[in-house]
């Protein structure tokens, strides 16, 4: 027996080979293709909008670095000016708080000099006033003692060259 042998039913079967593939070619082949098409084509966008969209990530990302740094930036920038200005307040306070002591101890030492200045006034007055009544004192008994009057005025002259 060969191994291939030709008789009617090998030519049949050519025959049912040949329909089959004219009607899967009449048939199939174009929906099938333009379906194998599409997808192609379908993925093929797809694959251009993940590139693009890939790189518009890309470009996000550069951008939102770039913000980012730009924010650490600005940020550094406000607490340097804020420590700046801090600083410039600190000194103006002292510098203020010297002031006003330099004025406290000024109005203090004003304060005090006219406190010893009215208690050296008083305290001539009461010296002059307690001279006077010792005089008067003494006058008094002298003039009891029947002593001459001038001695009244000469006293009396010499409190009024002292007022």
């Amino acid at each position: 027996m060969p191994i291939i042998s030709i008789d009617a039913t090998f030519f049949w079967q050519i025959i049912n080979f040949f329909v089959l593939l004219f009607i899967v070619k009449k048939y199939f082949k174009e929906p099938i293709s333009k379906i194998i098409n599409e997808r192609k084509q379908k993925i093929e966008a797809e694959l251009v909008e993940a590139t693009k969209n890939r790189e518009e990530a890309e470009k996000l990302h550069k951008e939102a670095e770039a913000q980012v740094l730009n924010s650490r930036k600005e940020a550094s920038e406000i607490v340097k000016n804020a420590q700046r200005k801090a600083e410039e307040e600190a000194h103006l306070l002292i510098k203020e708080a010297r002031e006003n002591r330099e004025n406290i101890l000024k109005a203090t030492e004003l304060e005090v000099t006219k406190i010893k200045n009215d208690t050296k006034d008083e305290l001539g007055r009461e010296v002059k006033n307690l001279a006077a009544e010792l005089a008067e004192k003494i006058i008094k008994e002298k003039v009891d003692d029947n002593q001459e009057t001038s001695l009244i005025d000469k006293f009396i002259a010499e409190v009024g060259e002292d007022k």
